[in-house]
């Protein structure tokens, strides 16, 4: 992946930056007690966290996948949900009766499925508001579910290709370099998107670094 290697390479430029070589990462205490506390049981307990670095390419691998899951993963995961979510009826995220009342028998729970999980946008039922067994009681259950995935979908003020006042004293030129690689890719996204509006297919822009955010920060 396109993105995934840019990242990859912008990880290995920093480090380069930053240690002269294998023993210089070998023999740096923050490094090592970054290691020792991130596999510690008692403390941070990721499985698979290298133990300790003994060279650059390990270091560069770990920055590599901790950028990568924060930005370009969460972008193609997290983003999407709106398109999902957006049309309610699609995804109902409201349910007004206890799971243990749906019918046994398969031809009566597409009805309840129905009466129980299809979203109210406004309602003056009573039962709604004042039954015990209900699960939600806003009335505006459909409005709140809109609400919340667009909350969650709200693209960041702090994507990839522009962080550069974050690389004015160390990285520099790592960080340069990146943001040509970055502004590649988006060219390239945009003139295949320009190509699928001409075909009347979708476009896919949730790559594109433009929009992939520098970090989780919902």
């Amino acid at each position: 992946m396109k993105l995934w290697n840019a990242i990859g390479g912008f990880a290995t430029d920093f480090v380069d930056k930053v240690f002269d070589s294998d023993e210089a990462v070998a023999s740096d205490e923050v490094v090592q007690e970054w290691a020792k506390e991130t596999t510690d049981p008692e403390k941070g307990a990721v499985k698979g966290f290298p133990t300790s670095f003994e060279d650059k390419e390990t270091v560069a691998k770990v920055l590599q996948t901790i950028m990568w899951m924060a930005s370009g993963l969460h972008a193609a995961v997290n983003f999407p949900q709106y398109e999902e979510y957006g049309y309610v009826p699609h995804k109902p995220l409201h349910l007004r009766a206890d799971l243990s009342t749906m019918p046994e028998d398969d031809a009566e729970i597409r009805e309840w499925m129905f009466e129980n999980m299809f979203p109210h946008i406004n309602t003056d039922d009573d039962w709604l508001r004042e039954s015990a067994n209900t699960l939600v009681t806003d009335e505006h259950a459909a409005i709140d579910s809109l609400a919340m995935v667009r909350l969650l979908t709200t693209p960041s003020r702090n994507c990839l290709d522009n962080l550069s006042d974050r690389f004015e004293k160390i990285g520099t030129e790592a960080y340069d370099k990146f943001l040509k690689n970055l502004n590649v890719i988006s060219e390239e996204i945009e003139a295949r998107n320009d190509e699928a509006e001409k075909a009347n297919k979708a476009p896919y822009n949730y790559l594109n670094p433009s929009n992939v955010p520098s970090s989780i920060d919902i």
